[in-house]
């Protein structure tokens, strides 16, 4: 077996960035929105809306729903109403036509041609619809930050904040990955290491490009932090007291192997309900979206 190509650390962005990036990935993936932002750019930045229906007449009505939920996520504004009212690009829609170079590139070679378009607007188009899952950027990134093969829990432990979703979606979502080429699995049931492909490497610099535009544009969540049960806390203590702890020993690397991988079988084994299957969802990881006519 060969052994994986070493993924930079400039590519791999604080992980607290995730959930900004994956929302980025929501808004610009959306149905025909990377379409309108190149139609608009066409037409020197700005169109009347009589004259985008002309310029995009597929959509139809859902063009001025798709506008809204743009205006929304801050890629266009607009202004009067009726046929004499307008829609420009604004500076973040103008920003998100650069990131098409770098993710039409990897979709061009590490997915299937669009089933409608063929330029770089229909592969990243594509690519990001095939990316808007929650935990799918989180998870690559915390994968790549390890820069060895890791088990679902080790994984779990950097991606799903506390009390958060179960462990069970984390699983489904790696199942996705790997069906999608994004992952590799290697081990046995419960004890399972994951591993990015080469497909899934080289998405990290089109995530890196991505990552700086949701820094720039998209808000960071609020988050609360959660207080540590006592418990937990006496332990982390325990462990972290110099007072407490052992005197420096070594470990051989097969006997830390043998550690993680019982910790990783014990937490499946109790904690996870675990199927190879994933659970029934609406579309798979990756496939071509239903939007006609991409430009």
């Amino acid at each position: 077996m060969s052994t994986p190509t070493p993924v930079s650390s400039s590519v791999v962005p604080d992980l607290s960035l995730a959930p900004r990036v994956q929302q980025a990935i929501a808004v610009l993936g959306a149905s025909n929105a990377i379409s309108i932002l190149r139609t608009l750019d066409r037409n020197g930045g700005r169109l009347l809306n009589g004259s985008f229906s002309s310029a995009m007449p597929w959509m139809g009505s859902s063009l001025g729903v798709r506008l809204v939920t743009m205006e929304e996520g801050g890629l266009v504004a607009r202004s009067g109403s009726g046929r004499d009212g307008s829609v420009a690009l604004t500076e973040a829609g103008r920003e998100a036509l650069q990131i098409q170079v770098p993710v039409a590139r990897w979709a061009s070679v590490h997915q299937s041609r669009p089933a409608t378009g063929s330029g770089p607007g229909a592969y990243t188009a594509q690519a990001l619809a095939s990316l808007d899952r929650r935990y799918t950027v989180a998870t690559l990134w915390a994968i790549a930050s390890e820069g060895e093969p890791v088990y679902p829990s080790e994984i779990q432990d950097l991606v799903l904040p506390d009390g958060g979703p179960h462990p069970a979606v984390l699983y489904q979502r790696l199942t996705q990955m790997k069906d999608a080429g994004l992952v590799v699995r290697t081990g046995e049931r419960r004890a399972y290491l994951y591993d990015l492909t080469e497909a899934g490497r080289e998405l990290l610099e089109p995530l890196e490009v991505l990552a700086r535009w949701a820094e720039r544009h998209v808000p960071a969540p609020e988050t609360v932090a959660a207080a540590v049960p006592e418990p937990q806390q006496a332990a982390r203590l325990a462990v972290t007291s110099p007072a407490s702890a052992p005197a420096a020993t070594t470990t051989s690397p097969a006997a830390l192997a043998a550690a993680r991988a019982g910790a990783a079988t014990v937490r499946s084994t109790i904690a996870l309900a675990f199927s190879d299957s994933p659970a029934p969802q609406a579309a798979p990881l990756v496939g071509n979206p239903a939007a006609a006519h991409r430009r």
